[in-house]
This record gives C-alpha cells, sequence and structure tokens, in this order.
C-alpha cells in the first residue's frame, strides 16, 4: 500500500512539474505576442499586427486556447491531489 501512495505521489509531482512548464511556456508565449503587438523601442522592433493582422489574430487564438488546456490540466492534476488515498 506504502508503494502504491509513493507511485501516486511521484505521478502528481511530475504532472506539477509539467504544469509549470505549460504555464510558463504560455508566459513566454504571451511576451513574444506582445512585443509584436507594440514592438519594442530599445531594439528597434516595430510592431508588427499592424502589417499582418492575420498572423496576429491567429497568434492570439493559439496563445488563448494553450492557456485553456492549460487550465483543463491543472484542473486534471488538483482532481488527482484531491483523490490521494
Amino acid at each position: 500500500m506504502k508503494k502504491k501512495i509513493r507511485t501516486h505521489l511521484a505521478f502528481l509531482m511530475s504532472d506539477l512539474i509539467i504544469v509549470a512548464l505549460l504555464f510558463s511556456a504560455n508566459g513566454a508565449a504571451t511576451a513574444v505576442g506582445m512585443i509584436g503587438l507594440n514592438g519594442n523601442s530599445h531594439t528597434q522592433w516595430h510592431k508588427v499586427c499592424y502589417i499582418f493582422k492575420r498572423y496576429c489574430h491567429q497568434g492570439a487564438a493559439s496563445v488563448t486556447m494553450s492557456f485553456l488546456g492549460s487550465f483543463a490540466f491543472l484542473w486534471l492534476v488538483v482532481f488527482a491531489i484531491l483523490k490521494i488515498p
């Protein structure tokens, strides 16, 4: 029985690490999207969303869907934690 709990906790820890990686990747994608939307005057990167509107809309939709998927995975992990015997 104790081995089963250890295995369950090991899977939960790996799931939590994956959730952290998912949210950090979403944050990085959002930061890159904001640079595309607003530009960066320090590096002289210009705004590209005014030129490539479809690309920016698709990027925003993909980041939004990625956040929704990350929250769904987070809820699955929370439900698994609540189920610990």
